[in-house]
Parts: C-alpha cells; sequence; structure tokens
C-alpha cells in the first residue's frame, strides 16, 4: 500500500470511529464495525446481526483547502458568496458517490458518510443552505453528514431526515 492510500485508509477510519461514536450515542440499535474494505469502505452490523454497508467520502472546499489542511495552514473565513459553490461541491460528491454505488456490493444496504473537513464551512453553514442540497434518491438508504461548526466537537446529522427539503 502505498503513501497516499495509507494515509486515505486513516482518513476513513477516522471517520468512522466518529460517526459511530455519535451513531450509538444517539441511537438504540447500536453499530459496531465489522471490518474496513473497499466497496463501500465498511461494514457495520447491530446487536441483531443486521449489516449495512458505509461509504466514506471526506469533503473539502477545494483542492487549494485541501492542501492548505494538510499544511496546517490558517485559513481565512471566505465571503458568502463562495458558500453555495460549497454546496455545488457536496452535491457533486453525492451524485459522484452514486454513479460509483453501482459497482459495489449490494448484499446489504449502503450509508453514505459526508465527513466535511472544510475548515472554512461548518454544519450550521450547511443546513442555512439544506434548500439547495440534492441527495441521492434511492442508491444509499440514509445519507449522513459529519461535521464540526467552528469548535471541537464533532455532529452527526442524517440529511435525508432536515426539515425544509
Amino acid at each position: 500500500m502505498n503513501r497516499h492510500e495509507t494515509e486515505k485508509k486513516a482518513l476513513e477510519q477516522t471517520a468512522i470511529d466518529i460517526f459511530m461514536e455519535l451513531y450509538n450515542l444517539n441511537h438504540e440499535q447500536p453499530l459496531k464495525l465489522v471490518r474496513q474494505q473497499e466497496k463501500p469502505d465498511a461494514l457495520l452490523e447491530d446487536a441483531e446481526q443486521n449489516r449495512v454497508g458505509l461509504e466514506v467520502t471526506h469533503l473539502f472546499y477545494d483542492e487549494e483547502e485541501a492542501r492548505l489542511m494538510m499544511a496546517r495552514s490558517e485559513l481565512p473565513k471566505p465571503g458568502t458568496e463562495v458558500l453555495d459553490r460549497f454546496i455545488h461541491v457536496i452535491n457533486d460528491r453525492v451524485r459522484s458517490k452514486e454513479e460509483k454505488f453501482k459497482d459495489y456490493s449490494h448484499e446489504q444496504p449502503c450509508m453514505l458518510l459526508i465527513r466535511n473537513v472544510s475548515l472554512l464551512f461548518g454544519m450550521s453553514d450547511v443546513l442555512g443552505r439544506k434548500h439547495k442540497l440534492a441527495l441521492p434518491r434511492g442508491q444509499f438508504t440514509q445519507v449522513w453528514l459529519l461535521s464540526r461548526d467552528f469548535t471541537p466537537d464533532w455532529l452527526l446529522i442524517n440529511l435525508n431526515e432536515i426539515e425544509g427539503k
């Protein structure tokens, strides 16, 4: 495994760990990780041995922000006019994952986890533009957004269940 693949797997594992911690705090049926894999990225199981796949994607505002974040640079907060572009990035990522889903194992249902690692936009920014989100229909059983909101704490929301859609 090369350095890029190792870093990608580590990012996925961190996202899965945070997701499961928050999910299990807020749901009666806790999930556990069966294994990390490819297509989808993880296989999870509840106490009744019902299995579900979890596809993970990481979201940056753009490639420049991704490079800056990896270098741990300070990023200025952009004007609100670029928030719509960020929502467009989310929509493109969801559509891309939905298209790739066709090649996945369909032995069990699959959820999509979008981990927002943008330092420019937080959960409140995304929810403030929720009417512009274009979520997949029918491919993923649930679409989860894992994001901070300019605090150290991670927040988790099922985008399929937000009001005002």
